[in-house]
This record gives C-alpha cells, sequence and structure tokens, in this order.
C-alpha cells in the first residue's frame, strides 16, 4: 500500500497546480453559455444580414404599332413589334447567419485551458503548452486510480467515514475529508472529463478513443460525442452542473493534497 501512496503523491506534486488551473477553467468554459447570454442576452442570437437593396425592376416593354392597327382601341390589337427583350429577374440568395465570437475572458479562458497561453501559430500545431497540459492530465487519472486504491476501505466500519465529510473536528481532519471524500465521489465524473480531454492533447489517444466509441455510433458523430461527454452538454443543464461541481471538485484536490503533505497528520500529533 505505501508503494500506491508514493505514486500518489509523486505524480501530483510536480502538476498540481497545472491540474487545478486545468480544472479551474474547464469549470468556467462550461458555464460559459449561460453567463454570456445572462450578461447579454442577444449575443447567440443568430442575426440574419440584411440584403443590400435592390434597383427598382425596369418597366417591361410595351408593344407599339406598326401603324397597320385598324382595330386599336387599348394601344395596339393588331400587328405589333416589341421595344426590347424582357429580362428575367435573378432569384436572391438567403442571407446568411451573423455569428458571434466568444467574450474576451473566455477566449483567454480557452487559451489557458487547452495551451497555458501557449496557443499555436497554426491549426493543429503542437506547442509546449498543450505537452504540459497532456502530461498533467495523463498524470491526473493515473492521481485518481491510485488514489482509489488508497481510499478503498479494508474493514466494513471505515467505509461509512471515507464517504462523508465531518466539520466538527478541526481544519485538517475537514481538509482530508475533503481530499478522501470528494474525491471518491467525483471519481466517476472527473476520469470521463480527463479520458476524453486527453483527445485534445494526443493524437494517438484520439485514435483509439475514436475507435472505441466506433463501435457503437457512427463515425461522423464521433467528435460530437466526445466533446458532450467531455463538457456534460449531453444532459443539459443538468448534466453540466454536475460537471460544474465536480470540476470545482477535482480543482480543489491538488491543493488539499498539497496541505496534507506539507502538514502531515502524525507531525500534528507530535506537536501537541
Amino acid at each position: 500500500m505505501k508503494i500506491f501512496h508514493k505514486i500518489h503523491l509523486w505524480m501530483a506534486l510536480p502538476f498540481g497546480i497545472v491540474m487545478t488551473i486545468v480544472c479551474i477553467t474547464g469549470a468556467l468554459l462550461i458555464i460559459e453559455k449561460p453567463v454570456t447570454t445572462l450578461i447579454y442576452p442577444d449575443f447567440y442570437e443568430v442575426k440574419p444580414i440584411e440584403p443590400a437593396p435592390q434597383p427598382a425592376p425596369e418597366p417591361a416593354p410595351q408593344p407599339t404599332c406598326n401603324g397597320d392597327c385598324q382595330n386599336c382601341k387599348t394601344g395596339c390589337g393588331g400587328n405589333t413589334t416589341e421595344t426590347g427583350p424582357v429580362k428575367a429577374e435573378k432569384a436572391e440568395k438567403a442571407p446568411k447567419a451573423d455569428k458571434q465570437k466568444k467574450l474576451p475572458f473566455f477566449e483567454t479562458t480557452l487559451k489557458l485551458h487547452r495551451w497555458l497561453l501557449d496557443t499555436p501559430q497554426t491549426k493543429g500545431e503542437r506547442t509546449l503548452g498543450n505537452t504540459i497540459v497532456g502530461i498533467s492530465i495523463l498524470l491526473f487519472v493515473l492521481d485518481l486510480l491510485t488514489g482509489l486504491v488508497i481510499w478503498w476501505p479494508r474493514k466494513k466500519q471505515t467505509l461509512l467515514h471515507r464517504l462523508k465529510v465531518e466539520c466538527g473536528k478541526g481544519t485538517q481532519h475537514f481538509l482530508y475529508d475533503c481530499h478522501v471524500s470528494l474525491g471518491f465521489w467525483t471519481l466517476a465524473i472527473l476520469l470521463l472529463i480527463a479520458l476524453t480531454g486527453l483527445t485534445w492533447s494526443f493524437p494517438i489517444w484520439q485514435e483509439a478513443f475514436a475507435g472505441l466509441l466506433g463501435m457503437f455510433v457512427e463515425e461522423k458523430e464521433i467528435r460530437g460525442l466526445i466533446f458532450q461527454l467531455h463538457t456534460g452538454s449531453w444532459g443539459g443543464w443538468v448534466s453540466q452542473t454536475i460537471y460544474f461541481v465536480c470540476c470545482i471538485i477535482g480543482a480543489s484536490l491538488p491543493l488539499t493534497g498539497y496541505y496534507l503533505w506539507l502538514k502531515p497528520k502524525h507531525k500534528h500529533e507530535k506537536k501537541k
């Protein structure tokens, strides 16, 4: 068991801050649309572009009498000649939709979330920031799994204590419960977010994940499904609210872990 404690600790130490940044920015991106809509109600409204004014159509050419008309009553009832060809009217194209861009705050949040502000110059280009994010997410996955092994109770009596957060036993005990219990309750969602997030960092993982999903959905739907699983949009505001809370808790896990590492329980007890 000690080996899992060491793995859990030393994988989190170097990239824990990056994990926190990725989780916080991910939570902000989940609420991007409702927040933007609340501040600017017409921001996501699709506005048609009004077509340019068209010149008035030319009047149709009128027939003129050639001089041989005998029964002309309203202009010409006999042989006539037209002054010119009639022009056919062109069909107007449907106006295109004018889509709004992201707010500057959320543009920066996305750049921080995916590239740590080290944005690529061209689409698909790998950067140092993107690599660091990918490695941090991968270590986060391993940290969650080793955390589950450490959390797993060996006695039934300890199971209840591992599932709840107690608030009346001091700050250190409270933070320990937050790290252990909340980490367990959010484990499944955080793993789903992390595993789908790796598809943006490592092309080989994207191909493998797409191949797995290809067994259940059509190829053209795979990318959209990965995005829905990553952002929680598959279940509307209910799933997105759950994802938001899980991301906030996920951001706190490295921070509470740092605190428990810097101030372990046995040192605290020795001072007493």
